[in-house]
């Protein structure tokens, strides 16, 4: 019987605390050659092959089917592991020995518990049968994939290269002129900010950091429940300054910032701030607290 190889490719883009990020684009977005996540329905997807056992393997060719379909089932789960995960998983095993590995089979399942068979199909292969099975599991919710790597990024050591960058990638999109950040009038004290990104391609991210010009962090570091993180992120998406100011998160005197770069590690997910925003900001969150209430928003280009 054909040999199964499942090799995950390494994580293009993820969800959870800076270093986990997902890059900007289009709502579909490919996590190597048999992954892709789906920022509309907010869904991992990924897809496995299975090879039918040869009639002297499995004489009964309908069982033979539903073989090969748990081999692809299992090699797609694997698949979205990997992408999950961010690591390479590489296996190579005849489709049984896959299905009997206990201690594989266990990690794979185990960790993404909510996967959904959406799509079976079939494929010739060099005269041979091979079943696709595409599988589905949610980004967020109590046992979605997301609260586990939110464990494992808490635990992990901070610090790491962090790499700004203060060019444009791209003609800024905002036609507004939002001027210079001012300190609030008396009595009327800011009640969250809009980060201007527009121009540099902001990567997405569940949970970003606001950067000065020499990397380190003004705000991000904080402590909140997992389930807030999960639910909605510590800072909201919008393409637009007009959108921005109708978010919830806005209230109704948002301080408005243009970003002077985006900075991060593998994905730039963090909006860099000149020194003299970066001092404003803190001065008026002193005064209201709007970053404490995770009252932050982020232009960014394209789509969300």
């Amino acid at each position: 019987m054909r040999r199964i190889t499942v090799i995950a490719m390494i994580l293009a883009a993820s969800v959870i605390f800076g270093g986990v990020c997902l890059a900007a684009g289009p709502s579909v977005q490919k996590l190597g050659e048999n992954a892709r996540i789906d920022w509309t329905g907010l869904v991992y997807i990924a897809t496995g092959e299975g090879a039918m056992p040869s009639m002297s393997e499995e004489p009964n060719r309908a069982r033979a089917y539903l073989k090969a379909k748990g081999y692809a089932r299992m090699a797609a789960i694997a698949n979205l592991l990997a992408a999950i995960e961010g690591t390479t998983i590489s296996y190579d095993a005849v489709g049984k020995d896959y299905m009997e590995e206990a201690a594989i089979r266990q990690k794979i399942e185990g960790y993404v518990r909510n996967v959904e068979v959406t799509r079976t199909t079939e494929e010739k292969v060099e005269g041979d049968t091979m079943v696709v099975v595409e599988v589905r599991a949610p980004i967020f919710g109590q046992s979605a994939p997301g609260s586990v790597l939110l464990g494992q990024e808490r635990s992990r050591p901070a610090g790491g290269e962090v790499k700004v960058i203060t060019k444009y990638d791209a003609k800024p999109l905002q036609s507004v002129d939002i001027g210079a950040a001012k300190p609030s009038e008396p009595a009327k004290p800011y009640t969250s900010v809009i980060i201007d990104t527009t121009g540099f391609k902001l990567d997405r991210c569940m949970s970003p950091k606001i950067r000065r010009i020499d990397g380190t962090e003004v705000w991000g570091s904080i402590n909140v429940p997992t389930d807030v993180v999960l639910e909605r992120g510590i800072a909201a998406y919008v393409t637009s300054l007009e959108e921005g100011r109708k978010n919830w998160r806005a209230g109704s005197n948002p301080l408005v910032i243009r970003a002077v770069g985006r900075a991060g590690g593998k994905f730039n997910s963090d909006p860099v701030i000149s020194d003299a925003d970066s001092k404003l900001l803190l001065a008026e969150n002193a005064k209201s607290g709007f970053l404490n209430k995770l009252n932050v928003i982020i232009i960014k280009d394209g789509r969300l």
